[in-house]
């Protein structure tokens, strides 16, 4: 698993600009053209990915589905909820243990939602992705989930590692139980990858997206790179690379 977070690493920004500077370097005396041109790339696609309109461009491009509107959750037919992980923040000495990131407590605050306006089930999934991880990801999330929400979970998914991971193992545990159809909670960027995966192992999916990203009116700011859109362009990427090595490996 190591290996293929080093991979990702390494396909993402800013490393593969960084990659792109270090093949520059060695050229710039035998072949100053070839160097001109791999350190022009190099600056022009950070600069790029870096800037608010490319980085929301990306990130709309992977929005395949479209929020649930409230008055909607009345009608929906569905057996559980399922809840993917996010991060997990280790450091956290105020609580005595680990609690969900951002990424994750948006999915939670979500999924309590839906629980509490359709009464069904929930399923937590996630495992430990990193080495280091003290407990699963899915087991912080019950912990948050209940601590912030008052809400248990019936279900813990605690093996999986990656989104196909999630979905199989998730469906291991509900199709024991005769309930396959689900409203599946996740981030609007992981929704297409997501939803692909689960539909894949057997689940009726009603997406049930959240954490959007919304376009932004053009200002002089929208061409300013910034870190944070740098880093949204980055995980855009990385659901786009994610998705099609799910489609070609499967």
């Amino acid at each position: 698993m190591e290996i293929r977070y080093l991979l990702k690493t390494i396909l993402l920004p800013p490393f593969t600009q960084i990659i792109v500077l270090l093949m520059a370097w060695p050229l710039h005396k035998r072949r100053p053209l070839c160097a001109n041109a791999l350190f022009i790339l190099a600056v022009l696609s950070l600069w790029g990915l870096g800037t608010p309109i490319a980085s929301t461009s990306l990130a709309l491009s992977l929005r395949q589905d479209q929020a649930l509107q409230p008055h909607q959750l009345a009608t929906l037919q569905a057996d559980a909820i399922v809840i993917l992980s996010g991060t997990q923040n280790e450091a956290t000495p105020e609580f005595g243990e680990p609690v969900s990131g951002e990424q994750a407590l948006s999915r939670i605050r979500y999924g309590a939602f839906l629980q509490r306006r359709t009464g069904l089930p929930v399923l937590l999934s996630g495992g430990s992705v990193q080495s280091n991880e003290h407990r699963s990801l899915a087991e912080t999330m019950a912990f948050d989930l209940f601590e912030g929400f008052g809400i248990q979970a019936k279900w813990l998914e605690a093996k999986s590692r990656t989104t196909a991971e999630n979905a199989d193992f998730s469906y291991e545990i509900l199709e024991a139980e005769n309930k396959t159809s689900i409203l599946l909670v996740t981030s609007s960027l992981h929704m297409m990858r997501a939803k692909w995966s689960f539909e894949r192992a057997g689940f009726f999916v009603q997406p049930a997206p959240t954490d959007f990203i919304d376009k932004k009116t053009l200002s002089t700011s929208s061409f300013i790179p910034n870190a944070h859109s740098l880093q949204l362009s980055s995980e855009a990427i990385h659901e786009w690379l994610g998705y099609w090595v799910y489609l070609l490996l499967n």
